[in-house]
């Protein structure tokens, strides 16, 4: 099989039929195009929505105010609600576990000024984020220098900052930032750290002081805009019912009555996640089927075309047979051609798709498709793939070929 005469010959009839050949090739190619640009879109696609993700812990529960809609216990449509120190308690009890929960205070446009070594004052306006200690995890930022905010900075109300890699760039630029005063909004906090959020630009245009201080003085009362709740190792359906609960918890105490979605919102990043986890199944399977079918569309064209080049070399194969040609020769001859034709044709449909991936990769990055790149396990399988169905789609008219007699073949016209 392997002998130099006989992939000569494979050669030889292969090319006979340019035309018919090309146009089974383009259908072979066109397969595994499809199937490798449509995988390397798909995960472009999931990236981007896993950059979204990538801001906030998966496994978290936001629970934040919000407007009504609706009238409801006596109280008018439109009307503020907000998040209290009060609700805390009430929002722990509906919870399976507490692993770990920050509360937020959010604030933008606040003033940060930063006196440098020549008595200049470098100052911009950023926003602000009364946290606690686990906000660092809940919001998936990594910590550059210094530390984070820790539980006797929020227990003292220390005014202490951690600041942002944008902030530290247009305030303190080649200076050191951890250990320097600074003025927000007129309030003297000593820099203790910074940060950096790779899922956030906006984030990194912040500046994180203790809860407790933010509230103190920028809150007159005790509110707070949102509070993040990690769900630890919990089940999906658990943290669904435990989300589930706080809303109806919160609609109660809050008087929001219970259709309407906007007085109070409880967003759950497990479910939303896996949520797109099953979309994206969903759309893996769906793109595995259409690159198969094409590929088995192929398929049916290269059998063809070896079942019509069978019949044109009947009397070839008889006098072959005459001259004591065994089966198996003529069976991996024919199949030799099949796998060929479908190996080259289905290389040069994934050298072009790589090609058009890596070309396109660069320019098609945005915030929610990112970084379209080819799976080199896709790409071996669907080698394989080739293989098996070249094997395949030759080995039907390889079988007829060898069950011409002799005789008969010699006869034919």
């Amino acid at each position: 099989m392997w002998e130099r005469d006989s992939w000569i010959e494979v050669a030889h009839n292969v090319l006979a039929h340019p035309l018919r050949t090309a146009l089974t090739g383009v259908s072979v190619a066109l397969g595994i195009f499809i199937l490798v640009v449509m995988q390397g879109l798909g995960f472009g696609l999931q990236h981007g929505v896993e950059q979204q993700f990538a801001d906030d812990a998966v496994n978290s529960i936001w629970v934040e105010g919000g407007r009504t809609q609706m009238a409801y216990r006596g109280n008018q449509s439109n009307r503020p609600v907000k998040l209290n120190n009060g609700d805390i308690p009430g929002l722990a009890t509906q919870a399976d576990t507490v692993p770990a929960y920050s509360r937020r205070i959010r604030m933008w446009g606040a003033e940060v000024v930063w006196e440098n070594p020549d008595g200049e004052n470098q100052s911009g306006n950023f926003g602000l984020r009364g946290v606690d200690p686990a906000h660092i995890e809940l919001e998936r930022s990594n910590l550059l220098s210094g530390r984070f905010i820790n539980e006797r900075d929020v227990l003292e109300s220390r005014k202490v900052a951690v600041v942002g890699p944008n902030i530290v760039e247009e305030l303190f630029r080649s200076a050191e930032p951890v250990g320097a005063f600074v003025r927000i909004n007129g309030v003297l906090f000593q820099v203790v750290g910074t940060f950096e959020d790779p899922g956030s630009r906006w984030e990194n245009r912040v500046t994180y002081v203790p809860f407790s201080t933010a509230q103190s003085l920028f809150r007159s009362d005790d509110s707070f805009d949102q509070i993040i709740y990690s769900t630890g190792a919990m089940t999906t359906d658990a943290t669904v019912a435990q989300s589930g609960r706080m809303l109806g918890w919160l609609k109660d105490v809050k008087a929001v009555h219970p259709d309407d979605s906007r007085g109070v919102r409880v967003d759950n990043n497990n479910e939303e996640y896996a949520m797109y986890a099953s979309i994206f199944e969903g759309i893996r399977l769906f793109i595995w089927g259409i690159g198969l079918m094409t590929l088995l569309a192929g398929a049916v064209g290269v059998a063809n075309i070896l079942a019509i080049g069978v019949k044109e070399r009947t009397k070839e194969i008889g006098v072959r047979k005459a001259l004591g040609a065994t089966n198996g020769s003529i069976v991996s001859l024919v199949v030799m051609e099949s796998t060929v034709l479908m190996l080259v044709s289905g290389s040069l449909g994934l050298m072009l798709a790589v090609g058009l991936l890596t070309t396109v990769a660069p320019m098609a990055n945005h915030e929610y498709f990112q970084n379209p790149q080819v799976d080199h396990r896709i790409a071996l399988f669907a080698l394989m793939v080739l293989v098996l169905v070249g094997l395949a789609s030759g080995l039907g008219p390889a079988l007829r070929a060898v069950a011409i007699r002799p005789v008969e073949a010699l006869r034919d016209e």
